[in-house]
């Protein structure tokens, strides 16, 4: 491959965006340590939580998540008793998802580690910045669609 194609690759969306991800997640990981779940964890409660009873299907969908990681991740979060899987009464192969007395309690562990690691990146750019990020992420996922 030429240097021409190597340099031009520095500026793939893909890869600088999963390579920031990675650090991210990493940061928020190492934060949340004291409460004994990562950042995937915590964002899956969090949404589960929110929506009550939901479906693997569902909670993949609005993580854009694929069904394996989500159940993958759902099997970890029951076996520490902090949420409730259950199959639906109208068809046995799908299940219902809800958090436990447990799991809302992690949640409210969580929230001041959590806050800690997002103060951090909102004051590390700026408010201005921040919102010019987070519109600028939302318009990338749009400009996909």
């Amino acid at each position: 491959m030429s240097r021409s194609h190597l340099s031009g690759m520095r500026r793939c969306a893909c890869g600088n965006l999963r390579r920031t991800t990675r650090a991210i997640t990493q940061f928020y990981d190492q934060l949340l340590q004291p409460c004994g779940l990562r950042s995937t964890q915590i964002s899956l409660l969090l949404n589960i939580s929110l929506h009550g009873n939901i479906s693997v299907g569902e909670l993949g969908s609005i993580l854009l998540m694929d069904q394996t990681t989500v159940t993958r991740n759902i099997e970890i979060l029951r076996k520490l008793g902090y949420v409730n899987v259950t199959k639906e009464d109208n068809d046995a192969r799908k299940k219902s998802i809800s958090i436990t007395e447990s799991g809302a309690r992690k949640l409210v562990e969580a929230e001041p580690l959590w806050e800690q690691a997002q103060s951090r990146i909102e004051q590390g750019l700026g408010s201005e910045r921040y919102r010019d990020f987070l519109k600028m992420l939302k318009d990338v996922a749009q400009l996909l669609q």
